[in-house]
């Protein structure tokens, strides 16, 4: 790994309307809101560029809430912000996520200009009852003009993300969904289990017994369809949730798997650089009011900085290097932490060996394939008691 290697996160907190199952930090907000948000945001990007001299970047992830909702002279702005401070690699990945109604062909025209080559489409599924149950305001329908308006501009490296085991899914309208959407040959794909997350609409029927999930039979064959259709139709899948066509996985994520640093700027944002863990302040208010020419003004906005024990960045090798398909590396394991993995890990280890959910190939421990599929109870057992 390149270690003066740097990826930024820029976070755009706004949505038109809150969907279901979303635990996200984002919300509706005036344009005055919005412009104020991008001009602070513009600062922090600014005065933080002084840590980061000795790092060039490599990748620029514009998340949410809803980026496109934004006017796209904005993502130009923050665009410009970033070429004036860092080091921007000529060939760095640059993604932004989209909505499919808030995404219009003059926003991509706008996207391409600003050095933006990916784009990441939230459709989550090909079915028009399943994406109003889930709260999302478009049809597919519209995303396919979306879609295609991007193809139309030129962009080249698309990401499409679903979400399966939704309330009322059934194996046969997850197949319809997947099958529809690899038709249209996108490089990427991301498809996410929903998770019932607390403080969302979904929590709350769940509670009520009003949420028709399917059982746990119907996700083991979603999830084994899912590998087996990716696969016949040329996606590889590198990650827990992720498939591509050869030379497309997503340089970003995999940099946070394989703990590349990066910074996140915005509200809530959280950030992994020199040891160093923090995350922005939740507060819009606390945000807009902080002085960033000051260092005070950084004090105020970065919560929770927090140094990495020797305890915390074993766990995070493990439980972040295992969502990827080729797993974790025994050797660097050992040259990083001066024990070997099995005096760590041992007990862990032997059990999901032992239960055919991982492996050992080449001196790499990995999940298999049935391990991918549940890896959220696999990877939850890689976290240390305190004084090991």
């Amino acid at each position: 790994m390149d270690r003066s290697e740097l990826e930024l996160y820029i976070h755009i907190p706004f949505c038109a309307r809150k969907c279901n199952y979303c635990d996200f930090l984002s919300f509706c907000a005036s344009s005055e809101v919005q412009q104020k948000y991008i001009n602070q945001l513009i600062r922090e990007i600014e005065n933080t560029s002084s840590i980061c001299r000795d790092y060039h970047v490599r990748s620029v992830f514009f998340g949410g809430g809803t980026p496109s909702l934004l006017e796209p002279q904005y993502i130009t702005a923050v665009m410009d912000a970033i070429r004036r401070s860092y080091r921007l690699d000529k060939d760095a990945e640059i993604s932004i996520e989209c909505n499919p109604t808030s995404t219009l062909r003059h926003k991509f025209s706008a996207y391409k200009k600003a050095g933006i080559n990916r784009l990441s489409i939230g459709l989550q599924s090909a079915n028009n009852d399943e994406l109003k149950l889930l709260g999302r305001i478009h049809t597919f329908e519209e995303f396919l003009k979306c879609y295609q308006g991007a193809r139309m501009e030129g962009f080249q490296n698309i990401n499409v993300d679903l979400i399966n085991c939704i309330p009322l899914q059934t194996l046969k309208t997850w197949k319809k969904t997947l099958k529809t959407v690899l038709m249209l040959k996108p490089e990427h794909l991301s498809v996410y289990n929903l998770i019932v997350e607390p403080g969302t609409p979904f929590a709350e029927m769940n509670e009520e017994g009003l949420l028709m999930l399917p059982g746990e039979d119907e996700d083991e064959e979603i999830d084994a369809f899912t590998r087996e259709y990716t696969e016949k139709m040329g996606y590889q899948r590198y990650e827990v949730s992720n498939f591509a066509r050869p030379g497309f996985a997503c340089r970003h994520n995999i940099g946070y798997w394989t703990e590349v640093p990066y910074v996140g700027f915005g509200l809530g944002a959280a950030s992994h650089f020199e040891e160093f863990r923090w995350s922005n302040t939740r507060s819009m208010e606390e945000y807009l009011a902080a002085d960033l020419s000051r260092e005070e003004g950084f004090s105020m906005i970065r919560k929770e900085l927090h140094q990495q024990t020797v305890k915390e960045e074993m766990e995070e090798f493990m439980f972040l290097g295992l969502r990827l398909v080729e797993g974790v590396s025994e050797q660097e394991f050992l040259l990083r932490f001066q024990k070997r993995m099995d005096l760590v890990y041992g007990e862990q280890i032997r059990k999901f060996i032992r239960l055919s959910l991982m492996e050992r190939v080449d001196g790499r421990l990995r999940l298999t394939p049935r391990g991918m599929d549940v890896s959220n109870v696999i990877l939850s057992e890689f976290l240390l008691e305190e004084g090991v």
